[in-house]
């Protein structure tokens, strides 16, 4: 993979397009890293992923050149070790609140100035090859850190989440947040005027912004507003579409 990690390409504000994965399969892995995503994100908090699904996951994702995100079950600093251990290059965090929970989280992402747990022995560390301090100084900030944006709670603190060293993205949850705020669809006004905060905030501070996407029309609005990665559909909705496309089309043509 080239020597310019994603942490390094997301900082730097540079367009970056990602898919979730949901089906646990080094196979769709690989198809995504060859059809030309920057990135994709394992989507632990909402599929079925295990600790050995994720360890061929991120190796699919090395064997593909694809840059691989992990979007964690739960904030525990395990579940953190475990992904950043197998060779994760970020990690997207759900349910970000306020800068108090997102430093105390962050803590189970570095040595320095952090409580990571230490071992050189896991993918992350060359299986040894790295040296005690090789290997801090590779890890520690070397992970692209994104901070999911989908609470009532957090649009009060947007100023301060964004000013958390650590964060380098703020992402818009706009299905949670929708539900966060009592709305029903993700283009009710109040959604809207939700989003524009978390964009406007992470200008401000200088950081990249995130969204979830659906559909290319809302890709090139977002772009437009100056949302910079992207979480572009699933495999899952891609195998949904496809397949329901071709029984339409025969269907039809049997008719």
């Amino acid at each position: 993979m080239s020597a310019v990690t994603f942490a390094t390409r997301l900082r730097a504000g540079e367009p970056l397009l990602s898919s979730f994965i949901k089906t646990p399969s080094h196979a769709v892995v690989e198809i995504a890293g060859d059809a030309g995503l920057d990135a994709v994100v394992l989507d632990a908090e909402h599929a079925p992923f295990d600790q050995g699904s994720l360890d061929l996951g991120l190796l699919a994702c090395r064997a593909a050149s694809v840059s691989g995100l992990v979007r964690v079950a739960d904030a525990r600093p395990a579940t953190l070790l475990q992904a950043l251990d197998l060779g994760a290059d970020g990690l997207v965090l759900p349910h970000i609140i306020d800068a108090g929970q997102a430093r105390q989280v962050l803590q189970g992402t570095r040595y320095r100035d952090g409580n990571r747990g230490f071992s050189n022995s896991p993918r992350a560390g060359g299986y040894g090859r790295a040296t005690l301090a090789e290997h801090l100084a590779a890890e520690d900030g070397r992970h692209a850190i994104v901070a999911q944006i989908e609470d009532r709670e957090a649009l009060d603190n947007l100023a301060a989440i964004a000013s958390v060293e650590q964060i380098d993205c703020l992402l818009v949850g706009r299905a949670d947040l929708a539900v966060s705020l009592g709305a029903e669809r993700l283009d009710d006004p109040r959604v809207e005027a939700a989003v524009n905060r978390v964009l406007d905030a992470a200008a401000r501070a200088g950081k990249a912004s995130g969204i979830f996407v659906a559909s290319l029309e809302d890709l090139d609005r977002f772009a437009a507003r100056g949302v910079s990665f992207f979480i572009l559909g699933s495999d899952q909705a891609l195998l949904r579409a496809g397949w329901s496309q071709h029984a339409r089309h025969f269907r039809d043509s049997a008719r």
